[in-house]
C-alpha cells in the first residue's frame, strides 16, 4: 500500500505546468531559473523583469487571471 501512495504521489498533474521567472534588474537573467522549471516540468514559462521594491507585477497578474479563468 506505501509503494501505490508513493507512485500518486509522484504522478504529475493533469493539464499544463506554467512556471513564473522573475528578476530584478534588467542586469539578471532568469535562464537559470528557466532550466530548473523546466526541470521541474514546467510546459510554459512566464518571465519578469522588475525591481523588488515594486509590487507591481503584471506578468503574473495576469497569469493569475489567466489560471483562474481556466
Amino acid at each position: 500500500m506505501a509503494l501505490e501512495t508513493q507512485k500518486q504521489a509522484s504522478r504529475r498533474p493533469q493539464g499544463r505546468l506554467i512556471g513564473y521567472a522573475r528578476v530584478s534588474t534588467d542586469e539578471q537573467a532568469t535562464e537559470a531559473q528557466e532550466i530548473e522549471l523546466r526541470a521541474a516540468g514546467c510546459d510554459v514559462i512566464v518571465q519578469e523583469h522588475g525591481s523588488g521594491v515594486s509590487r507591481v507585477r503584471p506578468a503574473l497578474s495576469k497569469l493569475l487571471r489567466d489560471v483562474s479563468a481556466g
